[in-house]
């Protein structure tokens, strides 16, 4: 875990710029596809989902967050696929952006979140 800086630009700049989002969100469903079947079940998304985007508590049972996991395959489908989990992740990022607002917070993130990579695109943008 690591300390970060950043405001709404940072996660909507990051959405914004399809091609780097693609990779990496195509990057992180791979990694979250353990039976490499091309399709994220309720499990897989369960496990990892916490790693790559805070959406939950890691001290959370699972009773407490079975409705987000239900909520996002009644609105995504079952079949989870690539292109369904970067919507997904576009959509969890957007909230979090519009929750955040134009004025910076201090966040505590995973060093290779999604959070902590769009804080790099951002860096990466000034130079």
């Amino acid at each position: 875990m690591i300390e970060t800086v950043l405001t709404s630009k940072t996660l909507i700049g990051f959405i914004s710029d399809t091609k780097p989002f693609k990779s990496i969100t195509d990057e992180y469903f791979q990694i979250l596809d353990l039976d490499k079947n091309g399709t994220l079940s309720p499990s897989e998304l369960r496990q990892g989902l916490n790693n790559v985007v805070a959406v939950e508590s890691e001290v959370a049972p699972g009773e407490e967050t079975d409705d987000v996991y239900n909520a996002i395959f009644e609105r995504f489908g079952e079949d989870l696929g690539p292109e369904k989990f970067r919507d997904l992740v576009a959509e969890i990022l957007t909230a979090m952006a519009r929750g955040i607002g134009n004025s910076p917070v201090i966040m505590v993130v995973h060093n290779d979140g999604l959070i902590m990579k769009a804080v790099l695109h951002e860096s990466n943008q000034g130079k």
